[in-house]
């Protein structure tokens, strides 16, 4: 299985844990080194036919569905997953992780295939899982509270999800935690840099700027270092109308410091796309105007692309795909246009270098009563869903 894709992770937008590699090292094709789908379907069934225990079914079950996943096979993946629940559900409350894990890749899962209700049912029942059977101060069930504020946020409900992130905030001082209470208004602070990048108004970017800066001139005890996230929060947003300024003296206290290990990313354009297909579908009238006009059903590409020592993205090229190509050119301009901060040099005299490799699914949401009938019809708006497959 490969190391850094987890269904189970919490998904975040930058740096990952990507090795430092040297560039001459990686080919140009993907070379497998994960478990075969036939192996894990293998142990899965064995797991099944001995009664393994739930946590032991539930690890063969994230390895299997996570190789039907790469595959491209999502359907079968879900399918995977949805079984498992229905036979570890009810071990929730001596198992409270594990199936939380499963809830959390079932939900992952569900929303490359354009299921955003099955996605939000399962972040629900995540968090409600880890809730019941730990302690109310427990990192754990504080990662899936945010993650609630996550899942509202990608469906569009932007004030309902800046208003948890920031009664996350509160209750996580109140109980001691400074360092969780700063990731929760981190994950505030990015919602509405990214509402400014994409509403491109003067109230946005004032909105943003003002919340960035309250939070480094009066960061809380013990959120100290979370600092410097709100000051690439600040460079990507100041980037976006053409000043560099405050990227060119992040990148320059990052090179100062010898690198960094890992990717930090400092500005990335968002993938823009949907505003034609977003207008006809508010316009209403005919309902071959609400209909979707694009196919989604198995499209996704796996994109790679070198990170170099500067900070830079090299040219990113499709790896492999599933069916047309042809909506990925939004996607390829948005990676192009990404900085990190300087790498750190493995040793003097080499040139240190990350290749990082995403999965990208073309999907769109499925909707009830679209169309004035009951059968389920897929929204007009294209969606494009993200994935670290780096290993």
């Amino acid at each position: 299985m490969p190391k850094a894709f987890k269904l189970a992770a919490l998904f975040l937008m930058a740096g990952g844990n990507s090795p430092a590699i040297a560039k001459q090292e990686i080919p140009r094709e993907i070379v497998v080194t994960a478990r075969s789908i036939k192996d894990t379907e293998a142990d899965l069934k064995a797991c099944l036919a001995r009664k393994c225990p739930p946590d032991q079914d539930i690890k063969a079950t994230l390895a299997h569905a996570e190789n039907q996943f790469v595959a491209g096979d999502y359907r079968n993946a879900r399918s995977t997953l949805v079984n498992s629940l229905g036979r570890n559900r009810r071990h929730k409350g001596k198992y409270p992780v594990e199936v939380s894990d499963l809830l959390r890749a079932n939900g992952n899962v569900a929303t490359h295939l354009g299921e955003f209700d099955v996605y939000r049912i399962s972040v629900l029942d995540m968090r409600d899982t880890l809730k019941d059977a730990l302690k109310s101060n427990d990192y754990r069930v504080f990662g899936a509270e945010i993650e609630v504020a996550d899942s509202r946020m990608k469906l569009g409900y932007l004030e309902e999800a800046s208003d948890k992130y920031l009664e996350i905030e509160k209750r996580a001082l109140t109980l001691g935690l400074p360092q969780v209470a700063a990731i929760a208004r981190l994950r505030d602070l990015s919602l509405r840099v990214q509402r400014a990048e994409t509403e491109r108004t003067a109230f946005r970017k004032k909105d943003a700027l003002e919340s960035i800066d309250l939070f480094l001139d009066a960061p809380t005890e013990g959120s100290e270092k979370f600092k410097i996230v709100a000051e690439v929060l600040r460079s990507r947003l100041e980037r976006v109308d053409g000043n560099s300024e405050t990227a060119d003296k992040l990148i320059a206290r990052y090179a100062a410091m010898g690198g960094t290990e890992q990717p930090v990313l400092l500005y990335a354009m968002p993938i823009r796309m949907n505003e034609a297909q977003a207008a006809r579908a508010m316009a209403g009238g005919s309902d071959l105007n609400r209909i979707v006009t694009n196919v989604v059903e198995n499209r996704w590409v796996d994109i790679g692309f070198w990170i170099g020592a500067d900070g830079k993205v090299d040219e990113p090229e499709i790896l492999r795909n599933q069916g047309s190509t042809d909506w990925t050119d939004v996607v390829l301009k948005a990676i192009k246009t990404r900085i990190y901060a300087p790498l750190k040099a493995e040793s003097e005299g080499s040139t240190p270098g990350v290749y990082a490799i995403e999965r990208y699914s073309l999907t769109a949401q499925y909707e009830n009563d679209f169309t004035g009938t009951r059968i389920r019809q897929r929204s007009p708006v294209v969606k494009i869903e993200r994935i670290d497959l780096t290993g």
